[in-house]
């Protein structure tokens, strides 16, 4: 169907060549305008040697952009090719950190990312006043004076303050071995800014038009990099929904979005037309969220809506298999469902064995069992895999987990891949299945393969298995029952996704089952003002046709009033 801007799309996508402050809705197609606006920004600046770059916060968005964009410039004869489209977190390793940044952190060698599983890591911890901490923990922030703040996140909800001495003394440590973490790329962007003469006004001439997708995710020390590169003479514009600001630990509130209005020569303009939900799910958000977004599609025939539905919080197979059928009588396939849930610890109950995963090198095979066969995500699966097998080597380079991800041509990183691959794929003689019973079974069929596993390693590499690696694969933390013991799976095999709110941030999906608890029923009714309520926001949106929130079944009569004068319906009065 050919692309018919609405007036709102009009005024972004033909717009004069300002800075432009878009606040779109949810499901408004901000995918389509941005990648217009790009694609007229390049025709009006033809001859422009400058790129005009185009940066998002998750990959799935830069694919789904890169695709668009391709197939309209394919359209456009003659249209310039210098376009960049990434992740924020790319544009920043690639322009800064890769080419520049080891003269700042004193390394010998070109730096590169680690995710927090190396073991190599173990040899870098952050003192937080009791005990050391891994690094991976460590947090870098800018708080109201712009100065440099730390704290570590090791334990789930809490957040310590480390002392900046502390902090700085063990990122540097880390610093010159050339590694970095997430939250360090964006520390040592700053200071390799800071110390590197006339970089920013460089990376302006380069880029002279930036567009920033989810601009409520910009931070504050993406906020910094964003306002140096536009005082350097960069035309930065944002788009995005304050209301879906959900990574507040990195400092990313909404509020640099929400602000960007008052910069000057910046144009706030509007997308609030909902593309993706029903009328019916669009009128319960707008009532939460106390917004005016317009619904423009049609109902289809079959069921849909919004609604909730009972649990039993001892039970949630029941509430599945519930789900499952619902979507069956429905008209809803498996595959165009997904179902959802706020934190970590409630995905392993819907999808795994609860916290019977097992400790260390055990805990990353049984992860990857978990998430090829329950969720069919094989490309987490086999990151697990590596994390275990890494863990059971003595002493593997500390850039080995890189080189094994990034399709390294280096030899060892080849062979590596190879059997970790091949392990991975055949669970009759390699990773055993998740629905085999996790220490009865499961466990000593891991251990016998494992050791077949590293006796290849060392046949194809110079690398060996530590002396203790048996002790690694221990048999703690696991229980009884299977590694999934809750079976998402229909009759012909079809998968129904269980996954946090934040790993379908940006997602349309057909049905949702948002399992929700009293807390999180609370935060959702009380709108998008904090975090907690922003997330709830963001996991009704994500339904396009049917959504449905499991509440508990002792939620208290006024909540399940509040949910009703929102606009939820019971399922039972469907």
């Amino acid at each position: 169907m050919a692309f018919t801007p609405t007036d709102e799309q009009r005024a972004i996508i033909y717009g004069d060549l300002q800075p432009q402050c878009v606040i779109a809705c949810a499901g408004s197609g901000k995918t389509a305008t941005a990648v217009r606006r790009m694609l007229e920004i390049r025709k009006q600046r033809a001859s422009d040697r400058g790129f005009i770059a185009l940066l998002s916060y998750s990959n799935v968005a830069v694919d789904t952009f890169r695709q668009e964009y391709a197939a309209l410039a394919s359209a456009t004869p003659g249209i310039s090719t210098r376009v960049l489209i990434a992740t924020v977190d790319s544009f920043i390793s690639t322009n800064i950190l890769l080419p520049h940044a080891s003269r700042v952190m004193g390394c010998s060698r070109q730096p590169f990312l680690v995710h927090g599983s190396e073991a190599f890591l173990g040899n870098f911890k952050v003192f937080n006043g009791n005990h050391g901490v891994g690094i991976e923990h460590l947090r870098v922030s800018l708080d109201e004076n712009f100065s440099l703040s730390y704290s570590e996140t090791s334990i789930e909800g809490q957040v310590k303050e480390v002392k900046s001495a502390d902090a700085e003394k063990a990122i540097h440590k880390l610093g010159k071995t050339g590694a970095y973490t997430h939250d360090l790329a964006r520390y040592w962007a700053l200071r390799t800014l800071a110390q590197q003469e006339r970089l920013v006004e460089i990376l302006a001439r380069r880029y002279p038009f930036l567009l920033v997708d989810e601009g409520q995710d910009v931070g504050t020390m993406h906020g910094v990099l964003i306002d140096l590169m536009r005082e350097a003479g960069s035309t930065v514009s944002l788009i995005g929904d304050p209301n879906q600001a959900i990574f507040e630990f990195a400092g990313a509130d909404g509020s640099f979005l929400r602000n960007y209005r008052q910069v000057q020569g910046a144009k706030e303009l509007l997308l609030s037309e909902n593309r993706r939900s029903v009328g019916h799910i669009v009128a319960v958000a707008n009532g939460i969220a106390g917004t005016e977004s317009k619904a423009i599609r049609g109902n289809p025939e079959r069921k849909h809506g919004a609604f909730f539905l009972a649990y039993n919080k001892n039970n949630l197979d029941k509430l599945v298999e519930t789900f499952a059928s619902i979507l069956k009588a429905n008209g809803y396939s498996e595959t165009e469902a997904a179902i959802l849930c706020r934190g970590n610890a409630l995905l392993k109950q819907l999808s795994g064995g609860g916290d019977s995963a097992g400790l260390g090198a055990t805990e990353k095979f049984a992860l990857a069992a978990i998430h090829r066969d329950t969720h069919g995500d094989i490309a987490a699966a086999f990151e697990f895999a590596v994390e275990g097998v890494l863990r059971l080597l003595t002493d593997p380079p500390s850039t080995t987990r890189r080189d094994i991800l990034s399709a390294s041509a280096d030899p060892t990183a080849k062979a590596l891949r190879r059997l970790v691959w091949e392990f991975l794929k055949f669970p009759e003689k390699g990773l055993p299945s998740s629905g085999l019973s996790a220490k009865e079974r499961w466990h000593p069929m891991l251990k016998g393969r494992v050791l077949a596993l590293l006796e290849a390693i060392e046949k194809s590499t110079t690398l060996g298995r530590l002396k203790s690696w048996a002790n690694n694969l221990t048999v703690r933390k696991l229980g009884d029952a299977p590694l999934c013991q809750v079976e998402l799976v229909n009759e012909d095999s079809s998968l129904i996704r269980a996954r946090t709110v934040h790993q379908v941030k940006g997602e349309g999906i057909g049905a949702v089952l948002y399992v929700a608890k009293k807390s999180d029923l609370d935060n959702l009714l009380a709108g998008p003002s904090t975090e907690e309520g922003r997330i709830g926001y963001v996991a009704i949106t994500r339904a396009r046709d049917l959504l449905i929130i499991g509440i508990p079944g002792d939620t208290p009569q006024p909540i399940v009033e509040s949910l009703k004068q929102n606009g939820f319906r019971s399922w039972g009065d469907a």
